[in-house]
């Protein structure tokens, strides 16, 4: 079987006809035919409907197009990975959840390329809770995680290290009008929309008292979403849909430009701490930049 084949195979229910796809694939129609039928007697199933007009996928076909075209992402994502790894050596992997990718990790992976270009790590993102069981798994070298202050997630022990790399706020915010006032002021006589997390994400707990406890008591309180993402907040706040609480690095500029404006003052919100963690017994491929992290991390 040949990678070739299975691109063909996707080519063409991109393209929809035979002719067109063997265009597109820089082949001979003849050619480009030959090769899906050698996938499918190397699969030993029909893909393609021939005898239908226009072209109709077989129900195996159908079936299984997304893990093919899944299977096919891995598999070249593989080989750019071991041609990096070839190149520049082996890679820290460092897992963060979603929220910490779109505010902190763009500065510190700008800080790695000044500071130490010849760092090598490699970057997943996912939900919180996934990113700890990665970790817990020796998925990742690193774990990188925003913590509620006080309640660090590990403490330093035998097989764990811990390096806080410092606070920011949750500020509950929302756009201006035109007066650069909120759009949404705070009225007891007044609904207020809120936009919120799902109450069994990390944010969602982190909010749920006493500060959306107090907002409910004080506040006619609409809910106008709950979302576990975060840069989906953002984007329904600043389209103006209802107030939301998010961390003040993912919202700095959209403060300063007077996009969205603080409600903090009123509604206050808890103080975040990221840290940063690392297997004590797995420390030869995270140590150069566990190291750089430690003497000068850049700022939350």
């Amino acid at each position: 079987m040949k990678i070739e084949w299975i691109e063909d195979f996707l080519e063409l229910i991109e393209a929809g006809t035979f002719s067109q796809a063997a265009e597109r694939r820089h082949v001979t129609q003849p050619a480009f035919s030959r090769r899906i039928r050698q996938l499918e007697e190397w699969l030993g199933v029909t893909l393609v409907d021939r005898s239908s007009t226009p072209l109709e996928l077989t129900t195996h076909a159908r079936a299984y197009e997304p893990q093919l075209r899944e299977w096919l992402a891995r598999l070249y994502a593989m080989r750019s990975r071991l041609r990096s790894d070839a190149r520049q050596g082996p890679k820290a992997t460092l897992t963060t959840q979603h929220t910490l990718t779109v505010s902190y990790l763009p500065r510190l992976l700008r800080h790695l390329r000044h500071h130490a270009p010849e760092v090598g790590v490699q970057i997943t993102s996912s939900d919180r809770a996934q990113c700890i069981r990665d970790f817990e798994q020796g998925k990742a070298d690193l774990l990188l995680c925003s913590e509620i202050e006080g309640t660090p997630l590990y403490r330093d022990s035998d097989n764990i290290q811990r390096l806080s790399l410092g606070v920011e706020r949750l500020l509950p915010v929302c756009a201006t009008d035109h007066h650069g006032g909120p759009l949404h002021p705070l009225e007891q006589d007044r609904r207020v929309p809120l936009i919120g997390y799902d109450p069994d994400s990390f944010l969602g707990q982190a909010l749920a008292t006493p500060y959306l406890l107090d907002a409910q008591r004080h506040y006619e309180i609409e809910l106008v979403c709950e979302t576990a993402f975060t840069i989906g907040i953002r984007q329904l706040t600043l389209a103006g849909l209802g107030i939301g609480w998010l961390p003040h690095g993912l919202i700095e500029e959209d403060l300063e430009s007077g996009k969205l404006i603080s409600l903090q003052e009123i509604l206050g919100g808890p103080f975040l701490e990221v840290a940063c963690y690392r297997h004590r017994d797995e420390q030869a491929v995270a140590a150069p930049l566990w190291h750089l992290l430690e003497e000068r991390p850049p700022a939350v």
